[in-house]
């Protein structure tokens, strides 16, 4: 068995596992380019008073944010899973 400094056991991780962890982490960070927009949209306090440009614009934002909470709780649901995983894996 492989211990640590403090005698305590190392976990069996393999690199698929950090990769996949991986891939769920930069999925999530793909999103740091695009939320800025819908935040600029919100914090707006000088919108046109033009309605159907208002209602284009909330439209469009809206579409944005349904497809990004869509992805966001999937990959969590996935990297919880992975971390469920990582977790229960065997003592070497």
């Amino acid at each position: 068995m492989i211990q640590a400094e403090n005698k305590q056991v190392i976990k069996e991780i393999s690199h698929q596992d950090i990769y996949n962890l991986y891939d769920s982490w930069e999925q999530l960070q793909s999103w740091q380019e695009v939320l800025p927009v819908l935040e600029k949209f919100f914090e707006d306090k000088n919108r046109p008073v033009n309605k159907q440009q208002i209602a284009r614009k909330y439209y469009a934002c809206s579409q944005v944010f349904t497809v990004f909470y869509t992805d966001f709780s999937q990959s969590m649901k996935k990297m919880e899973k992975q971390l469920l995983e990582l977790r229960s894996k065997k003592k070497v």
